[in-house]
């Protein structure tokens, strides 16, 4: 499979998804970032910086991608996708019901 294949989860939950649902939800000015190592940065560069991350992040995929063998490369895609999709739902339950 191609790289751009194995990321279409990584991609929709945890690059679109999760981005959209957090910046949304800051920009309400009711919800925090409760990522304690993301907070500081947004904090300080502000909420747009999230997508600069994400972005940056898909480069270190991709090196996972070219450099691990297959099942190392399978755990690492599956369990950022879970990630994305808890991240999405946490966001879109606190936007829902906050």
């Amino acid at each position: 499979m191609s790289f751009l294949k194995d990321i279409i989860p990584v991609f929709l939950l945890f690059v679109i998804g999760d981005t959209l649902t957090t910046l949304y939800a800051l920009q309400t000015g009711q919800f925090y970032e409760g990522n304690p190592i993301l907070s500081p940065i947004l904090r300080a560069y502000g909420y747009n910086f999230l997508i600069p991350l994400k972005v940056s992040f898909m480069f270190l995929l991709y090196h996972v991608y070219r450099n691990a063998d297959r099942p190392y490369w399978n755990f690492t895609r599956y369990s950022v996708s879970c990630i994305g999709l808890l991240a999405t739902t946490s966001n879109m339950m606190t936007i829902l019901h906050g």
